[in-house]
């Protein structure tokens, strides 16, 4: 027995020397290569065999029976490259695993239900990601995407830090409804001004919506294009992560050109002398008596220079199980150039989702900003700011010992940092953006969504007058606003997906929405104020006024999808939608918006399989139709189509009289979008994408004129015509690629044209001019300027001379020599100009760039074809007219003598009407963001066992401009221009920190 027992013995020893002889163990650790994290749950698997296993918390894995032949592992993770690596003879392997970028940034969410690949949607979509937008020197997120998104145009009208930018996709959807486009963050409606109170660094990725397969679904909201926000979420693959960021930088003038147009002291003096206007005897004394050497640069006066930008922002992403969390705080602090001019924001957001099982899934995100706002209030034509370098610049704003005045001899005013000093404005904003989901999957491809949120916020506005304001001394007056907003909205759908023989993709969609929102207002104010202690409404005696008001709105909505591809080769989807809004009419409440569009991925036709320089070609078109219904003001817009009826008070007693005629018939804008197109990848490397719009908009809500004997200027109809027409294209490329330097160079470049026209108005009429706007509607022709058009300065006569319009249709341009006349009448001379009012192109272009951890980003922005009138010059070039005034330059070039050839006319004729000189091009390129960074290797971080990654940056916003335009800045997005509160630049250092 005993023999027996050593055999089986014997035989167990060798076979399991054997066994051990054919096996071995691999051991390693997985990290990702762009933070050096340890990666959890990622499957590391012996090539060509079943044996593997996951990673722990840590990143580590141990295979203990791994074949004594494997020579490869594979190692695959969502959202990273599958790898296959090498076994060294040691067993020992520690993997970098790269992030799959195409595969993470490629998903984007069109109308509702759940996101698709890019490459996989019909609609025309363009999306900036989360490094394109955040990081920037600048409160508004937008203002960072200018110029990075084709078809987005995006303007900054001032250097207000709060202010917003203005947004158009593809051109003006409407002659004087909105233009903006409808704003989604993370499904939910939300107004432009939420943007302020947003902290760019939680924005995930800003996708514009640009064609009828994407925006249709929304219905009525999205004639002007959907920009949809998604902010940032936690992952359960990879372990908690902080990072803590922080920017601090200084604000200057974006250009200092418009100031230097002035003359200084000793020019100004010598050429009031010259055309009369002063004796050299009282230019002397004025010289005498405000000192000899004084040159006041006014700008310099009502504007301050160097000011703080400050930024900050911590966060804190993970997950563990089947949830998921983002949560982050921010405080941002900007000072603007003018006095009485900042803006400072604490931010709060958290970001929760969890899977609870397999049929089960919510998420909660939570955001809230809470801000504080001064805005200098002397713009347009106030001579407290707008207009103040007319101040001559021979008066000193300071006493023989260096001081500021209070006030300040020759132009008699008070100096403005202490007027404004005395006149404070503060804003306080609160704003709440939350919404929550719960998912239901009760059987495999149905998902049942409900989600609910909210839009609102608290603003609280104190305006006051000091009593210790020596301009008026103890009667100081002070006015409280307070608004209460809020915007719900509520969603309700049921996507279902199936496939059919594998090749048959099917995606239903139905959905119930529901939008209410209201506004109430109340103010009060009182004056005769005594003390500056006791600034409360019930202590001024004078003056005391209440008022309070309340508005609100609803949506009621109904829509579906359909999406199918055949073997993901030929894709076609619709849509339809049914809304009704309380704004419209008992009559026309309601209305059916719908899409179809289609793509073919030409590529995999077999034709083309075998080109290899042709990585992908898709080709796509789509038509359909959206709504607007945002007109007029937004204190009167809900309720424009009722006949309304308000108070008045007559010998002390309440009387009622109607204040509207309403309108039972108003009913939507409508817009019909048609787009073809093709995106296309060659070599790899050159990727293309462009596009073709036409979108025709009808019914558009227009103010009719009528006679004032019916009783009102004007009643809202449905009727014009409007037209725009434009490509969109964008190129991107990967110049030069090198993974194990860390090195590329991606240039970019986009560009939107576009052309409009009016194709009909109102009561048969072909021309309209816009009172007091210097623009007209033309039918035939694009949204025009129309001003009496300068022909130029009789050479023999010293006078100005205009063309003489067209007497039967001031619509068509005239110039014609023979019929011109020196007899200024705006009345009788106005005709278009033939400069049209938008403009014909935007874009931008740059590159990304690195190279061993240093990184560069350019990225430059540009509007060609922009006209602006320049009012400013009504002021800065008429000398008779503001005798006294500093002026620019160029009036010195006036007519003296028969023969002259010169800009102005002879001195006493008045050097400047509003006319068509006054339009000016402000066509312009400006440097939009400059980043220059250095990522400190992991190698270096590893020592200190906690940081796990240093970036270093600075920043430059608004560096220079390129344009002709002679006004303060020509980015502003209007008619007219006068006062203007320019842009700025900004020079930041940086610091990013990851734990």
């Amino acid at each position: 027995m005993k023999k027996i027992l050593l055999v089986l013995l014997a035989l167990s020893v060798f076979a399991m020397n054997y066994a051990m002889a054919q096996s071995r163990k691999i051991t390693g650790r997985v990290i990702g290569s762009d933070d050096g994290q340890p990666l959890p749950g990622v499957s590391v698997r012996v090539k060509g065999s079943t044996t593997g296993i996951t990673t722990g918390v840590d990143g580590t894995f141990t295979i203990n029976n791994a074949p004594a032949d494997a020579r490869t592992l594979t190692v695959s993770f969502v959202g990273f490259v599958t790898q296959d690596v090498a076994i060294p003879t040691s067993g020992r392997v520690d993997i970098k695993l790269a992030a799959d970028n195409q595969q993470l940034n490629d998903v984007v969410v069109v109308g509702y239900g759940s996101g698709q690949r890019a490459s996989n949607v019909v609609g025309q979509v363009a999306t900036a990601t989360s490094k394109e937008i955040q990081n920037k020197p600048v409160a508004n997120a937008l203002d960072a995407l200018q110029g990075r998104v084709a078809g987005l145009q995006i303007f900054t009208s001032s250097g207000e830090p709060s202010q917003l930018s203005s947004v158009r996709i593809n051109g003006s959807g409407s002659l004087s409804a909105s233009t903006s486009p409808l704003y989604v963050l993370d499904g939910i409606q939300v107004d432009q001004n939420a943007f302020l109170s947003l902290n760019p660094n939680d924005i995930e990725s800003i996708s514009a919506l640009r064609d009828a397969s994407s925006t249709s679904i929304y219905g009525s909201r999205a004639a002007n294009g959907v920009l949809y926000i998604t902010t940032k979420k936690g992952s359960t693959n990879r372990p908690a992560t902080i990072d803590v960021t922080t920017q601090y930088g200084i604000s200057k003038f974006a250009n200092l050109d418009f100031f230097n147009r002035l003359m200084n002291a000793d020019q100004l003096l010598s050429y009031q002398v010259q055309v009369g206007q002063r004796t050299q005897a009282a230019a002397d004394a004025i010289r005498t008596t405000y000192g000899a050497n004084t040159d006041t640069k006014w700008y310099k006066v009502f504007y301050r220079d160097n000011q703080p930008t400050f930024q900050s922002t911590a966060t804190v992403s993970g997950g563990g199980g089947k949830t998921t969390y983002y949560a982050s705080a921010g405080y941002f602090k900007q000072e603007g150039l003018a006095w009485r001019s900042k803006y400072e924001r604490y931010t709060l957001r958290s970001n929760v989702n969890s899977v609870v099982n397999d049929w089960l899934q919510f998420g909660l995100n939570l955001s809230m900003g809470n801000d504080y706002r001064q805005t200098n209030p002397f713009g347009s034509n106030s001579l407290g700011r707008g207009l103040g370098l007319l101040y001559a610049p021979y008066y000193a704003t300071k006493d023989a010992n260096g001081n500021d005045y209070t006030y300040i001899p020759g132009p008699n005013i008070y100096n403005p940092r202490y007027r404004l000093s005395k006149n404070p404005d503060d804003i306080n904003n609160i704003q709440l953006d939350p919404t929550g989901y719960i998912q239901l999957n009760p059987i495999k491809g149905l998902t049942l969504k409900s989600q609910a949120g909210l839009d609102a916020y608290d603003r609280r506005e104190t305006y006051a007058l000091l009593p210790s304001y020596l301009g008026s001394i103890n009667n100081g007056n002070l006015t409280e606003y307070f608004t209460r907003y809020y915007t719900r909205t509520v969603t309700n759908t049921a996507e279902y997906k199936f496939n059919l023989k594998t090749v048959h993709h099917f995606t239903l969609l139905a959905g119930q929405e529901s939008v209410d929102s209201q506004t109430r207002t109340f103010q009060g104010g009182s004056s005769g104020i005594t003390d500056d202690r006791v600034l409360l409404l019930q202590n001024g005696p004078n003056s005391i006024a209440v008022t309070s008001g309340k508005t609100e709105y609803s949506y009621h909505s109904f829509f579906g999808r359909l999406s199918y591809d055949f073997n993901s080769r030929y894709f076609i989807d619709g849509s339809i939608r049914q809304d009704k809004s309380s704004r419209f009419g008992a009559n026309n409440r309601s209305a059916v918006f719908y899409s179809v569009g289609g793509m073919y991925k030409i590529k995999q036709e077999n034709f083309l399989k075998d080109v290899s320089w042709l990585n992908d070609l898709s080709l796509r078109a789509s038509t359909g139709s959206t709504g607007n219904s945002d007109f007029g003001t937004s204190a009167d817009q809900n309720y424009l189509s009722y006949q309304l009826a308000g108070t008045n008070t007559y010998n002390a007693t309440t009387g009622y009289g109607l204040t509207a005629p309403g309108n039972p018939n108003l009913t939507w804008e409508r817009q019909q979008n048609t787009t073809v197109g093709f995106n296309a990848t060659i070599l790899d490397r050159i990727r293309l994408d462009v596009a073709y719009y036409n979108k025709i908009t009808t019914n558009m809500l227009l103010a009719v004129p009528y006679q004032y004997v019916v009783g009102f200027t004007s009643v809202y109809n449905n009727v014009g015509k409007y037209k725009n027409t434009g490509f969109d294209i964008d190129i991107n490329a990967d110049v030069w690629r090198n993974d194990s330097k860390r090195a590329y160079i991606r240039p970019f470049v986009n560009i939107t044209t576009n052309k409009d026209k009016v194709l009909s108005i109102f009561q048969g009429k072909d021309y309209w001019v816009q009172s007091g706007t210097g623009v007209a509607w033309v039918v035939g022709q694009p949204v025009s300027f129309v001003y009496p058009v300068f022909k130029g300065v009789n050479s023999q006569t010293g006078l100005p001379e205009w063309y003489l319009p067209n007497a039967t249709n001031p619509g068509v341009t005239r110039k014609d020599a023979s019929a011109v006349t020196s007899t200024f009448s705006t009345a009788a001379l106005q005709q278009n100009t033939g400069i049209r009012r938008n403009p014909k192109a935007t874009g931008g272009f740059g590159l990304d760039a690195g190279y061993m951890g240093f990184s560069l980003s350019a990225q430059f922005s540009y509007a060609l074809g922009k006209y602006l009138i320049n009012n400013d010059r009504y002021f800065y070039e008429n000398p008779s007219q503001f005798p006294g005034y500093n002026q620019y330059k160029t009036v010195t070039d006036y007519w003296k003598n028969p023969g002259d050839v010169t800009t102005f006319p002879k001195y006493g004729v008045q050097f400047t009407q509003f006319d068509s000189r006054l339009i000016e091009n402000a066509s312009f390129m400006r440097m939009k963001v400059l980043t220059l960074g250095y990522a400190v290797p992991s190698a270096v971080l590893k020592r200190t066992k906690a940081i796990k990654g240093l970036n270093v940056f600075l920043t430059g916003r608004n560096l220079f401009t390129v344009t002709k335009y002679k006004g303060p800045d020509p980015e502003v997005d209007s008619n007219l221009a006068l006062g203007t509160n320019p842009n700025t630049k900004q020079y930041t250092v940086g610091l990013d920190i990851k734990f």
